[in-house]
């Protein structure tokens, strides 16, 4: 059952850009921010591991309505949340966030589905039409990914903070068997309207200087799910096939690597 919330709610939201890492140079991106930030700060912040799992049923019926429903691990707290997406093209506005409940890290979302689904149907104005006791019922474990990496925060002269890490995820999905890694940038921002110059500066001095990260609007759980894609295999006239022939059609990275080295070899 739900322990309650140990952790303090910050005032103000707050929003995550995620980049992709084309250069894959730590030390020489930290030195670019700091000749080029001026008067701010960056403190390493030293080493930390997360996980995340999210939930959905067979059909995808949560992540398919732009719903996530998460369980976040850390070295601190576990704890179930909501992510709602929505096609806003803006990234401090197509999130809105819930925390559900600190929770013990072998609970499964099927184990609350009455508190979940009200929480849902809180949050969300009863915009479903669905019945959500049911679809948390029948969730289940869909993608996992590992988040290990460096973490560091930026502190500006005027007392503003926001926090950098450089990230490697670990991911799974949990049905097919697929695993992918992949490296990230994260900048995480709290959006209080008194430093909007502060953090214009930092946005500015990335995407200005850091021309090694590039900007993906998407968060983690998209991030991780584009990764284990497994891609449609299409029959000859351009239809696509069965999924029992599209199974026979897939081959394990693994597969593929050793006939590459088999034909070498037969070379």
């Amino acid at each position: 059952m739900f322990i309650g919330d140990k952790g303090k709610p910050n005032k103000f939201h707050s929003v995550r850009r995620n980049y992709d890492i084309v250069i894959d140079n730590e030390k020489f991106t930290l030195q670019k921010l700091m000749t080029r930030l001026g008067f701010y700060t960056i403190i390493n912040q030293g080493k930390f591991k997360e996980t995340e799992i999210v939930y959905d049923t067979e059909r995808k019926l949560l992540s398919g309505a732009g719903l996530i429903l998460r369980k976040k691990i850390t070295a601190k707290r576990v704890y179930f949340s909501l992510v709602r997406i929505s096609s806003m093209s803006n990234v401090e506005n197509r999130e809105k966030k819930s925390f559900l409940g600190e929770c013990e890290e072998k609970d499964q979302p099927s184990d609350f589905p009455v508190q979940i689904a009200t929480e849902i149907n809180r949050i969300f104005n009863n915009v479903f039409t669905i019945d959500l006791v049911d679809v948390v019922k029948h969730s289940s474990p869909y993608i996992k990914y590992e988040i290990v990496g460096n973490k560091y925060k930026i502190v500006s002269g005027t007392g503003y903070e926001a926090e950098i890490s450089f990230e490697t995820l670990k991911i799974k999905d949990l049905r097919t068997g697929v695993r992918a890694k992949k490296r990230n940038f994260s900048l995480k921002m709290e959006i209080d309207p008194n430093y909007a110059k502060e953090r214009e500066q930092i946005l500015y001095t990335i995407e200005r200087w850091c021309k090694e990260l590039v900007f993906v609007n998407r968060n983690r759980f998209e991030i991780a799910e584009v990764a284990v894609r497994i891609p449609e295999v299409k029959e000859e006239d351009g239809k696509k096939g069965s999924n029992a022939d599209q199974n026979k059609k897939r081959k394990s990275r693994k597969e593929i690597k050793q006939e590459l080295e088999q034909n070498q070899e037969g070379a």
